[in-house]
């Protein structure tokens, strides 16, 4: 009789834990990070190759592969029931008279489940499903962000570079002309007051060329961080820093439809509605069914035994959790808009930036540039010939080197320009998929 009443038990218990088992969910196969090849160091670094550095070695992507580990954990768990009870009850023992003893008591041995009804579980996949989403889309996010500001910080450290060697030339001309003031004042063919102000002027080249050389240090070393290295050993490609492309119009809806931004704030709309329908479904009590054998010892015989108990939602019906749900729904709906029209000012601006200064790069390459630099070779001939003071050989000087130095300040606003832009519009996250995919075939 008791093997019987084991086995029953037994085949009760596993019926409720194949059920539970069951309602567990799959868990999708989300696209991992796209393999990065990382090519050997050369003397020379370009922008593609710092940007495989940064994917490969930068320590702030990896901790985005825990997270979408425990996302994947959060949704197994969602789908998972509620664990059975077993339960043991005697009734009828130690008592007086004819209940002295255990010979009449009752014994009941049952198995208790509690049934999640009112579409707990799927609300739950729901929320569960959508924080994975959220969490690679999270990824995404961080690998756009890393290749927009290593791209941002190559540009700024070419530039400091390139301002280092025009410091440099403009210490070297002022030495020259130094040089040949030197001459005609002691040829008494100009007054003593232009050495002075010729010594002035490589003076002060020199202390800008040493400012040059501290911010391109700096510069290379925040560069080195974001490729997850302490610093720089290469020197850095300038040749496409002078490389500049009329800007692609596009509208400013086309440009923001791959924004992962957009993306991860409708997913995150999309979760508070699962979390509102949650909230609903916890006002439907649940039931909890039992079934079980009970034992008569006094005349050896069993009897099943059946219960239902279900809650009665008087005191506590969830109203306040679905309020605050329904109204964290709401604020997702108006947070959404508003980050849409900010997008959307911050992307018109970056391409207003880059057009302007893609331009003024331009003006300045091919008419001003020439121009000054004519200018200083006239004005250094003919003071050599005595036709023109000294003054206007220095304005001369100073005009070419400040136009040489726009023009690094606008190809550097353009490139920066550019990466912000390639980052609103998702440009290199096309790219890294295209790029993982070759690798999978």
């Amino acid at each position: 009789m008791y093997q019987k009443l084991s086995l029953w038990l037994l085949s009760a218990t596993l019926l409720f834990g194949t059920t539970a088992f069951a309602e567990e969910p799959e868990v999708p196969i989300q696209p991992s990070t796209p393999p990065v090849v990382v090519e050997e160091k050369s003397s020379s670094l370009s922008l593609d190759e710092a940007v495989s550095r940064a994917l490969a070695g930068s320590p702030r992507l990896k901790a985005f592969t825990s997270s979408i580990e425990a996302s994947k954990g959060e949704l197994l768990q969602s789908g998972a029931w509620q664990n059975p009870e077993i339960g043991l009850e005697a009734e009828n023992f130690a008592g007086s008279g004819p209940y002295n003893g255990f010979d009449s008591a009752e014994v009941t041995y049952g198995v208790t489940q509690q049934l999640e009804i009112g579409g707990k579980i799927p609300a739950r996949k729901k929320i569960a499903g959508k924080g994975l989403e959220i969490a690679s889309i999270d990824q995404q996010v961080a690998m756009l962000d890393l290749i927009r500001d290593v791209t941002v910080a190559y540009a700024e450290a070419v530039a400091a570079e390139e301002t280092v060697r025009l410091a440099s030339e403009q210490k070297d001309l002022a030495a020259d002309v130094l040089k040949s003031v030197g001459i005609r004042v002691n040829a008494a063919a100009a007054p003593l007051i232009q050495r002075s102000r010729a010594e002035v002027e490589r003076s002060t080249t020199a202390i800008a060329l040493d400012i040059a050389m501290r911010e391109r240090d700096i510069s290379r070393i925040s560069l080195a961080a974001l490729l997850g290295e302490e610093q720089l050993f290469e020197t850095l490609d300038t040749s496409s820093f002078y490389v500049v492309s009329a800007p692609n119009p596009i509208s400013v809806e086309d440009g923001l439809k791959t924004n992962p931004d957009l993306a991860k704030l409708d997913t995150t709309l999309e979760q508070s509605k699962g979390v509102l329908d949650l909230e609903k479904a916890n006002a439907v009590p649940d039931p909890r069914i039992s079934v079980g054998v009970r034992d008569l010892r006094d005349s050896g015989d069993q009897a099943f035994v059946v219960g239902v108990s279900l809650p009665i939602p008087v005191f506590n019906a969830n109203q306040g959790n679905i309020g605050k749900a329904r109204n964290t729904v709401l604020k997702n709906e108006l947070d959404n808009q508003q980050a849409a029209l900010l997008l959307r000012a911050e992307l018109i601006r970056a391409e207003q930036q880059m057009e302007t200064a893609y331009m003024q790069a331009e003006i300045l390459n091919t008419e001003i540039m020439p121009s000054a630099d004519k200018a200083f070779s006239l004005a250094r001939e003919g003071y050599g010939l005595g036709r023109f003071p000294y003054l206007e050989v220095l304005d001369a000087q100073r005009s070419l080197f400040g136009v040489k130095q726009q023009r690094i300040a606008a190809l550097k606003s353009y490139h920066i320009s550019r990466a912000t832009v390639e980052r609103l519009t998702a440009a290199n996250l096309a790219k890294i998929n295209a790029t993982g995919e070759s690798h999978a075939e």
